[in-house]
């Protein structure tokens, strides 16, 4: 009786580890995932100081795709149906990381593209989406108006990758 209940024992012990080990393990992930949701803002940065003061601050250099610096002037195919409203070519992409952090294994990639038809150079109302706010100026609804003299809407997407094959996808949109 003594070693059946010794068996039990060691067979709920063993059932009992394993679900621990199963825990700390969906844990651990979901701190991995929710620090690579943090460290994506280091590429949102990166990209607004290139808008800003780099490489894509010349509004006509914005006008035609500029791969080396992960811009293109259209809105980019988005039909993969494990990844859908990501851009395809971030998912295919087999290039080298835009930001990577040696210290803790994350990489970073991401494009930018303008939410414009293909084939539209000057940015216009008819075939790009344009940003957008409204002024209201503390009056009433009736007095709110919208203007929607900001110039074009970018979307930048990054794709992180982390320890564990840890992946997320972050979308923002911004005008320049």
């Amino acid at each position: 009786m003594a070693l059946i209940s010794l068996l039990i024992l060691m067979l709920a012990s063993v059932a009992l580890i394993s679900s621990t080990d199963t825990s700390l393990l969906t844990a651990g992930n979901l701190a991995f995932k929710r620090d690579l949701a943090n460290q994506t803002e280091r590429a949102v940065a990166e990209v607004r100081t290139r808008f800003v003061s780099g490489a894509l601050v010349s509004e006509t250099v914005l006008y035609s795709d500029q791969p080396d610096q992960n811009y293109w002037a259209h809105a980019l195919p988005s039909t993969s149906p494990k990844f859908p409203g990501i851009p395809n070519i971030l998912i295919a992409s087999a290039k080298k990381d835009d930001i990577t952090d040696t210290a803790t294994g994350i990489r970073l990639r991401y494009v930018i593209d303008r939410m414009c038809v293909a084939g539209t150079t000057v940015p216009d109302k008819s075939a790009c989406t344009m940003g957008s706010f409204v002024d209201d100026k503390g009056g009433s609804d009736a007095t709110k108006k919208v203007s929607t003299d900001l110039g074009p809407v970018y979307r930048l997407t990054i794709m992180a990758l982390g320890p564990r094959n840890t992946q997320t996808f972050t979308q923002t949109t911004f005008t320049h």
